[in-house]
This record gives structure tokens, C-alpha cells and sequence, in this order.
């Protein structure tokens, strides 16, 4: 047997040896997440805010300002401005919803108006009017069965409790990223003891890899998120849209998963548009003003902010986010995109390998 031949069943055992491990430990950690994703989404929300804030702390470290102190400021500032986005945000959502509610059976009157017509040429009957509508399920026996009732009210009991968690949760969260972040370089100092000292160099490269398609990514976008957030909702403020601010948060939010941000703000306001002012300049200008911000993001926001060079490829963003949110739900949002640069990671590195084995330059087979 040639070496070729013995180097490529080293190389196919190591593979299924690595193969197997890391399938192996990545069951256990899903099922770990899975079984405690209830407990677990604070503590992971903290220490990915002190993550995020880290290296502004070492940047002020090296200026001379304690940590401790740095770190209380930059929590405190993070918070305030969470909480002060919050009280300007929140009551400006809500009016705009009453206003919505105001204007929506003007809306709907209009629209019944204008479809009603031409469903009758089409010998379909509706009703002339909202009313009209009402007067005919209330006529047809329209009720709401107990069982139903009962289903809903223990419904938003349930989401009651769950508002009152999440928002005990959320106190947790800072109290917890200030700790983790005064002990973040002995948290990192002590995982790498953990590493056998053969594999230290090793890990700490693929580490410093996946720290900077991590950083790249979450931090850039983060701000990109906002920045779109901000230029949709004064967008649309000023061409005259309902709910301008809250469909601009939406979009925001929406914006870290490759292009639904944007689709939603064009589909959401393009609607509510049609509803208010017909097929006018109106409509023109909300398709003008996001093919505008789909062009400001594109061309740049995301290359000066996020960079080309981020590597993590937006389809596996959008699956690795779709399969977290699904199995693990807002936990799974937050584990999504570090575990989907993890596992990007690797694949590249088993590709490399694969590709500078002899099985695939198919040295085995001449030299056999």
C-alpha cells in the first residue's frame, strides 16, 4: 500500500473522528439550550452585551480609566439610552396606532366603495357599507363560544406573565453584563486553560477568526439596523404614512436578516399608503424613498460600516436564524449567528483540508 494511499485513511478517520465530535457535542449543547432557553436568555443577552461593550472598555483601560469605572458608565449609557429610546418611541407607536384606529373604518369604507362594484359585476353580492357588514353577522347569529373565550382570556394571562418576565429578565441582564464584563478577561483566560496545551496556538487562531466574523457582523449591523430604522421612519413621516415611525422600527429590527427589513417596509407602507390616498404620487414616493435606502444600504452603509470582508454569507445568516428562532425562539436568535460563523469555520477548514489531500489531487490512485 502506498503513503499516499495510508495518508488518505488517516486523513477520511480523522475527518469522521472530528466528524463525530462535533456533531456529538453540538446535540448536547442544542439540547442544553433547548431545556433552558427559558434561563438561558438572559444570561446569554448579558454576555453578549459585554461582549459587544469589551473593547470600548479596553479602549478606556488603555487611557488610564479604571475598568470598573468604564464599565459602570458604559452599562449605565447602554441602559439610558435603551430606556430613553423606549419613552420616545413607545408613546409616539401609540399614537400613531390611535390614529390608525381613528382613520381605519374611513379606510375600509373607501376600499369596500371601490371593490364592492366590480365583485357585483362579477356576480359576487357584498355588502355597500361597513355597517351593512356588521348588521349582516349579527343577523347571521354571530357568537363567540365559551371555549373560545375562555382560550383567549387564559391566553393573555399567559402573555401577561410573560411580559412580567421578560421585563424581570431585562433588570437581570445589566446587573449581569457588568459582572461578566469585570471578569471577562479571566473568563477568556480560563476557557483557554481548558484547551489541551498541544491545540492553545490552534484555537486561539480559529478563535481570533471567528471573533472577527462575529464582531464584524453583529456590531456593523447592529448599527446598519438602526441608521435604516431612523431613515425609513423619517421617511415616511414625511411623505405622510400611518404608523411611519413604528413600520421603520419594524424594518430596523427586521434588518438583520438579509433583505426582509426592507421588504417589509416596502410592502407594510405601500399598503397603508393604497389605503389612505388611492394610486397617487404617494405610492411613487414610498417605492422612491426605499429604492433610495435599499441603495444607501447596498452601496454605503454595509460596506463602510459592516465591510466585504465580514465572510458570513447572507443566505447561511438567514437559515442559521430561521433554525435558531424556530428550535429555541428569541434564545435561538441570539446563538444564531455566532454558532452559524462556528460552524462556518470549520467547514472552510475541513474544505482546505479535503482540497490539499491526496484523495482529491487523486495523487493515491497514481502512485497505487
Amino acid at each position: 500500500m502506498s503513503a499516499a494511499g495510508d495518508s488518505d485513511r488517516e486523513f477520511i478517520a480523522r475527518s469522521v473522528r472530528w466528524g463525530i465530535t462535533l456533531a456529538v457535542a453540538g446535540m448536547l449543547l442544542l439540547a442544553a439550550l433547548f431545556l433552558l432557553k427559558a434561563a438561558l436568555t438572559p444570561l446569554i443577552a448579558a454576555f453578549a452585551l459585554a461582549y459587544l461593550l469589551d473593547p470600548l472598555i479596553d479602549r478606556f483601560e488603555a487611557r488610564k480609566v479604571g475598568r470598573p469605572v468604564a464599565i459602570f458608565v458604559l452599562v449605565g449609557l447602554s441602559m439610558a439610552l435603551a430606556l430613553a429610546s423606549a419613552f420616545f418611541l413607545l408613546p409616539r407607536i401609540s399614537h400613531e396606532i390611535a390614529q390608525l384606529g381613528h382613520r381605519l373604518p374611513g379606510y375600509l369604507e373607501a376600499t369596500l366603495a371601490w371593490v364592492a362594484p366590480r365583485l357585483k359585476s362579477w356576480g359576487i353580492d357584498v355588502p355597500a357599507s361597513i355597517d351593512a357588514s356588521l348588521e349582516a353577522l349579527r343577523s347571521g347569529g354571530l357568537s363567540v363560544p365559551l371555549e373560545t373565550l375562555r382560550k383567549v382570556l387564559e391566553g393573555a394571562l399567559l402573555s401577561i406573565t410573560g411580559t412580567l418576565g421578560a421585563l424581570v429578565g431585562m433588570l437581570v441582564i445589566p446587573v449581569i453584563a457588568y459582572y461578566a464584563l469585570v471578569e471577562f478577561d479571566r473568563i477568556k483566560a480560563w476557557f483557554l486553560e481548558l484547551v489541551p496545551i498541544p491545540y492553545r496556538e490552534r484555537v486561539v487562531a480559529k478563535a481570533s477568526t471567528i471573533n472577527a466574523l462575529i464582531a464584524g457582523f453583529i456590531r456593523g449591523q447592529l448599527i446598519v439596523c438602526g441608521l435604516l430604522a431612523a431613515l425609513y421612519a423619517i421617511g415616511f413621516s414625511l411623505i405622510g404614512i400611518d404608523l411611519a415611525v413604528g413600520i421603520g422600527l419594524l424594518a430596523g429590527l427586521l434588518a438583520i436578516i438579509p433583505y426582509v427589513g426592507g421588504a417589509v417596509a416596502l410592502s407594510v407602507a405601500s399598503a397603508l399608503c393604497l389605503l389612505r390616498y388611492g394610486i397617487d404620487i404617494h405610492i411613487v414616493l414610498v417605492v422612491g424613498w426605499y429604492t433610495l435606502v435599499q441603495t444607501a444600504e447596498g452601496l454605503v452603509l454595509t460596506p463602510r460600516i459592516v465591510g466585504h470582508s465580514v465572510g458570513i454569507h447572507p443566505v447561511a445568516v438567514i437559515v442559521g436564524l430561521l433554525i435558531g428562532g424556530d428550535l429555541l425562539g428569541f434564545l435561538g436568535l441570539l446563538v444564531a449567528v455566532p454558532l452559524t460563523a462556528v460552524i462556518q469555520v470549520f467547514v472552510r477548514d475541513l474544505l482546505e483540508a479535503y482540497w490539499g489531500s491526496s484523495l482529491y489531487s487523486g495523487e493515491a490512485e497514481l502512485g497505487s
